[in-house]
């Protein structure tokens, strides 16, 4: 099975698994944590046009739906815009959902205000194909946030693995009644074969998103803290999630 087919297998597979988790983000502190993270880091507010690539069963759409910008999501995977707009209706929200290629965009130049995802970025065949992308349909001064985390850099990196059982061992200790995460076989797998999961990241990224024509970018490492519960930051101690900000010139 070639690259694209095993990513358009995992994320059709997964479409409902990752519906339920949205919903109970959608349903916690976390709705008001990303709000306020990406409008502090927007450069936008209400009503920007903005762009949710990788929208998946589509929280992003759908909070900055509620916040007021106007949102097109868009995702590779049939099942996941299905996820998405059925979730979209049953909060009464009528969003742009689009069935797209996260690396090859259907816009003309200079059409958002600002683009955001989560968790996708690591899944992309062609990363710095996808920031030229992003950068080309971008208005000037617009800017694209990128959340993100060394999901998978483990299955390549002994140390990284090391220091992530020790957080699974302490995790076990502390929360006996939360379940451990895996992954099938095949879901490893496909890890494996993914370009970005070998790539030390953010650090890759900012070379990308140079090349790609960005004016200016910076990371936090520490967001984390805001988006995470205790369980969770422990969970993913040794691969903390991370935001890109990428400017377009003015």
């Amino acid at each position: 099975m070639e690259i694209a087919e095993k990513l358009l297998k995992n994320w059709t597979d997964s479409s409902s698994r990752y519906s339920n988790l949205i919903l109970a983000e959608l349903d916690s502190f976390r709705r008001q944590a990303w709000i306020d993270l990406i409008m502090e880091n927007a450069g936008v507010g209400p009503p920007a046009k903005v762009l949710d690539v990788g929208t998946g069963p589509g929280f992003f759409s759908i909070i900055l739906t509620q916040a007021g910008y106007r949102v097109t999501g868009v995702d590779c995977t049939q099942a996941m815009i299905d996820q998405a707009s059925v979730n979209a209706a049953n909060l009464g929200l009528s969003i742009d959902l689009r069935l797209s290629d996260s690396q090859d965009l259907d816009y003309p130049e200079a059409t958002f205000d600002l683009i955001v995802n989560r968790n996708v970025a690591w899944t992309l065949v062609d990363a710095a194909k996808a920031y030229r992308e992003w950068h080309r349909i971008l208005r000037p001064g617009g800017r694209a946030l990128i959340f993100d985390a060394n999901w998978n850099l483990n299955l390549f990196e002994p140390a990284l693995q090391q220091a992530i059982d020790a957080d699974l061992v302490e995790y076990a200790t502390r929360f006996p009644d939360l379940e451990l995460p895996s992954h099938s076989d095949e879901a490893l797998d496909f890890r494996r074969g993914m370009p970005q999961c070998r790539r030390r990241r953010p650090q890759w990224d900012f070379g990308a998103l140079l090349e790609a024509g960005f004016a200016k970018i910076y990371c936090d490492t520490t967001i984390s803290q805001r988006i995470y519960d205790e369980a969770e930051r422990l969970l993913y101690r040794s691969r903390p999630m991370f935001l890109l900000a990428a400017e377009k010139k003015a």
